[in-house]
């Protein structure tokens, strides 16, 4: 199937929601960033580019081979040394699409720009247990990971976090909610862990692609039936 086709005039994005589409937009609110700016100084037409950047290469070859059955784009990944993280190298994988982007924003709703504390779930990705079990795989696979000694998620977004919250509650798995304050930069966080009866479903239920942090939380140890949170089931 051909996800986008060419545009008419008032047809500003011909791209199907799907469970492709569902987990990049995952991906994107985890570790992507969708451009509000300009292109430059002098150019101040609209900028288009949607970046995605981690340090697993593998992972993000899975995400630019996805991406490019989705929409028509020649970027390829590239990979730099981070002076913030004891010049890991990280890899980046940026392009520009007009459709694309209007897909994520005005059809999905994702904040583009600095989205950390905002970002929410978009409300068409509930519309289907498929649509959520894919979108919360593309999250999990860039945002979530080991939480103590189970899976789990944390956001600056309380909101992103009460949506992920319900999509757990729809696919029936246990988890607990949780929330801290980090006293370096006085910034309050919000977190999901996942029951210990439940985190082996959860790790086999969604389609995670990123293989690594599978394996990472398949190979958990049980933690305590216990939080400081609330349990939702």
């Amino acid at each position: 199937m051909q996800y986008l086709n060419k545009m008419n005039i008032g047809n500003i994005y011909n791209i199907k929601l799907d469970e492709k589409t569902a987990y990049l937009a995952g991906v994107i609110i985890g570790d992507g960033h969708i451009s509000n700016s300009c292109k430059s100084k002098t150019d101040l037409s609209k900028d288009y580019k949607i970046a995605i950047e981690v340090t697993d290469y593998e992972f993000l070859k899975e995400i630019e081979t996805l991406t490019k059955q989705v929409i028509k784009t020649k970027s390829t990944i590239i990979g730099r040394f981070d002076k913030r993280l004891n010049r890991q190298k990280l890899y980046y994988f940026q392009f520009r699409n007009k459709s694309f982007h209007h897909f994520l924003t005005n059809y999905l709703g994702i904040i583009a720009g600095n989205k950390s504390s905002l970002v929410v779930v978009p409300i068409k990705i509930l519309s289907s247990l498929r649509l959520q079990e894919s979108f919360l795989a593309g999250l999990f696979d860039t945002d979530g990971g080991l939480r103590g000694k189970t899976s789990g998620f944390t956001s600056a977004s309380e909101l992103l976090i009460e949506g992920v919250s319900r999509i757990l509650t729809n696919l029936n798995i246990v988890h607990y909610r949780d929330n801290w304050v980090n006293k370096k930069y006085n910034k309050k966080y919000y977190g999901i862990k996942i029951s210990k009866k439940d985190n082996d479903n959860f790790l086999k239920k969604i389609p995670i692609k990123n293989k690594r942090k599978q394996n990472n939380c398949f190979n958990h140890v049980d933690v305590p039936e216990w939080s400081n949170g609330i349990v939702y089931s």
